[in-house]
């Protein structure tokens, strides 16, 4: 049987959707005290518990703003989940990524997604593949990749998007864009993820 959520609950999970939306991370016990204008912690955890056993949200031990909101959460608020954007992409060479704490509706065709992030590219070696300079892109992390795939990889402490080859034996990252250079995949290459989404530029 599905479990109801309470209003008081609705209203706690609204507050936390929004403030991770705007600020980018989530609110501390305080702010949530403040906002349901309870005087104790306590009646927040209890809040919290409530969502958690109700698998709306998720909570990372030992950390006082560790909240997700699950995919049956935003749905329970009628809410597109909230999707990390990641930072700034090499499609080129590899380049340092840029990391960024910026959260955004995920796009509704894309809301069956788990364990998503988005990354904004930088460079034109994918102009083939229709991947340009500033287009963001939908990453899944996965554990499994086939041939052709566009992957994101980390080189050391770099990270480049590019599509995975395997043939003969042989594997590489190849750019799509013949002025570009194959990168070849050592023991320090390590998949990120895997784009399923090219969604333009925001």
């Amino acid at each position: 049987m599905k479990k109801e959520i309470t209003k008081r609950q609705s209203e706690l999970l609204r507050f936390i959707y929004k403030f991770i939306q705007n600020s980018g991370y989530p609110p501390t016990l305080g702010e949530m005290r403040e906002k349901l204008e309870v005087a104790s912690n306590q009646a927040v955890l209890d809040l919290l518990k409530s969502l958690e056993t109700k698998n709306l949200i998720k909570r990372e031990t030992g950390d006082a703003r560790g909240i997700k909101i699950t995919t049956l959460g935003c749905a329970a608020i009628k809410k597109n989940p909230l999707v990390n954007i990641a930072g700034v992409t090499a499609a080129g060479p590899a380049t340092e990524a840029i990391a960024q704490n910026e959260w955004l509706p995920l796009p509704s065709g894309y809301k069956k997604y788990d364990n998503v992030f988005i990354v904004q590219v930088s460079g034109s070696s994918m102009i083939e593949a229709n991947i340009y300079d500033g287009d963001s892109v939908l990453i899944k992390e996965q554990k499994e990749y086939k041939s052709g795939d566009i992957v994101l990889a980390r080189i050391g402490d770099d990270v480049t998007l590019k599509t995975f080859i395997a043939k003969d034996g042989k594997v590489h990252l190849k750019p799509e864009n013949p002025a570009c250079r194959i990168i070849a995949i050592t023991e320090d290459t390590y998949f990120l993820g895997k784009m399923i989404a090219n969604l333009g530029k925001r």
